[in-house]
């Protein structure tokens, strides 16, 4: 949920259901990374704007911001899923126990 608008940049880039359980889907992947913009859909959030995504499957970012302010929540199909330390030490600065004990512990088998 967008709690404060950036004062420059921000905006939320998206592809839906870019990738699939137990498929990467690479050629995709690489094709956006390489500049293929074709699939790519962008949400101009403002303050209160709560969003729902597959973020699992979806590629996403958000272009250089200054000074924006979110909450980030994340839901699990599975009791017990966290996320991997390569993924939460960035998203939130700190990772605990738990996150390093289930390392690798996705059913998927897909890459944080």
């Amino acid at each position: 949920m967008l709690l404060q608008a950036a004062d420059d940049g921000g905006q939320f880039e998206y592809v839906p259901n870019l990738r699939a359980p137990g498929d990467e889907c690479d050629d995709d992947v690489n094709a956006v990374i390489d500049g293929d913009r074709s699939r790519v859909r962008q949400l101009d959030l403002t303050p209160g704007d709560l969003q729902f995504f597959l973020g699992r499957f979806s590629l996403h970012r958000v272009t250089p911001a200054t000074d924006r302010l979110l909450l980030i929540m994340s839901f699990a199909g599975e009791e017990g899923m966290v996320g991997s330390v390569q993924r939460i030490r960035p998203l939130y600065g700190k990772v605990t126990d738990t996150h390093v004990e289930r390392a690798g512990a996705r059913t998927d088998s897909l890459a944080d």
